[in-house]
């Protein structure tokens, strides 16, 4: 038996005309059996003869697991072949790792899960005070809360808040607003006239 690649079938060796008997089909990574090239005789022929394993190739998922990030869509090909590994996903607030296991180069042999491997970033905000007293800098991870500051002073000036922007067209509010990157929030201040 030539198993083209397959588990060994051992031979079989009978006299002229005796019962050749079941054989057990081989196994192939990768392949389901699909027959022999010839019939196998119910009894010993009156010559030698080899029969080759006819294979057929089977086709398997990479599924991934995105772990809250961006669908991926999942790959099905024939084992063996080569693998693309898709564009790395992405994730609102976290940097992209890489997969585990790996994606592999190819088909492997079975249907695979990868999982995405995330980091939570970290973002600044920094505050522009306009000339009142300084305000540290916060950096924290994506999504936290953020305790709001002690409120800066300005000398004959009384503070209004925080702005996203330097013409004060968008309070930035603690607690409520989600910081996405590096943020510069600006001081407001109105003009105390003691009255």
């Amino acid at each position: 038996f030539n198993t083209d690649g397959g588990t060994d079938v051992a031979a079989i060796t009978k006299d002229y005309g005796a019962t050749v008997g079941e054989v057990t089909a081989p196994t192939k990574t990768g392949y389901t059996f699909a027959g022999w090239d010839k019939q196998i005789p119910a009894t010993m022929p009156a010559e030698n003869m080899t029969i080759t394993a006819q294979w057929t190739i089977n086709q398997y998922t990479i599924t991934f697991d995105m772990a809250g990030g961006s669908e991926i869509a999942a790959i099905t090909q024939d084992y063996n072949t080569a693998v693309t590994a898709p564009a790395d996903p992405t994730k609102v607030g976290y940097t992209f790792l890489g997969w585990e296991p790996a994606v592999p180069e190819t088909m492997p042999g079975q249907n695979l899960t990868v999982k995405a491997q995330w980091q939570i970033n970290q973002y600044t905000i920094s505050f522009d005070e306009d000339g009142g007293s300084e305000v540290a800098d916060i950096t924290q991870n994506y999504n936290t809360a953020v305790t709001k500051p002690a409120d800066p002073t300005k000398e004959n000036f009384l503070f209004v808040g925080w702005y996203k922007d330097s013409a004060y067209k968008t309070p930035f509010t603690f607690g409520t607003d989600i910081v996405t990157s590096d943020i510069t929030i600006y001081a407001r201040w109105v003009e105390n006239t003691g009255k």
